[in-house]
């Protein structure tokens, strides 16, 4: 890495708007060629959580395919050491890219108890639309969590499918928590 990306990576972290925004830019606008040094510097725990989060950012808008495999590696150790600075940001930057790999990684997200994790994971992969995010989103209905069942009525109300209204409707049948229930649009 050369001093002038240690430098900006250093500037991302900073807590100064006008700082990290500067730094931010300066990726961006390095383009693609930058993005190996900013997936070797997820693995710089010298950089701290902070650079990491906005790296994975910087990752997402870039959305170089040769960086998922270092996104994916911040996502995992994000979730197993529950690091509530990284982990929106390994999500965010996992849904820029339609690789097996990196939808996988969406869906288990909705199985950690983190639920803010989980309720972002669910927007996200809504975003995505398909019967397959359907599918996975369907799943946090049956959860015994209140949060993990309003993010998937949140989450099927925003792909408003035929296929994500028949499920809601099934669930609103059976579902008895007044907060959750309190989501669905009011029957005419």
């Amino acid at each position: 890495m050369t001093p002038d990306i240690r430098h900006q990576l250093m500037r991302l972290a900073d807590h100064t708007p006008s700082t990290y925004q500067s730094a931010w830019r300066w990726c961006l606008a390095q383009g693609p060629p930058i993005a190996p040094a900013l997936a070797e510097a997820l693995r710089d725990e010298g950089l701290g959580n902070v650079a990491h989060g906005r790296i994975l950012l910087v990752l997402r808008d870039l959305r170089v395919p040769s960086t998922l495999p270092a996104i994916l590696s911040a996502y995992r150790t994000a979730v197993s050491t529950r690091n509530v600075i990284v982990l929106p940001n390994a999500l965010e930057a996992l849904s820029a890219f339609d690789e097996e790999e990196a939808r996988t990684a969406l869906e288990s997200a909705l199985q950690i108890d983190d639920m803010d994790a989980v309720s972002h994971a669910a927007v996200l992969l809504a975003h995505k639309g398909g019967p397959r995010a359907e599918q996975a989103i369907a799943g946090l209905l049956a959860r015994p969590e209140m949060r993990a069942r309003q993010a998937g009525v949140h989450a099927l109300l925003r792909i408003d499918s035929d296929r994500a209204r028949e499920i809601l409707a099934r669930h609103r049948a059976q579902e008895r928590d007044p907060e959750v229930l309190k989501l669905f649009p009011s029957q005419p």
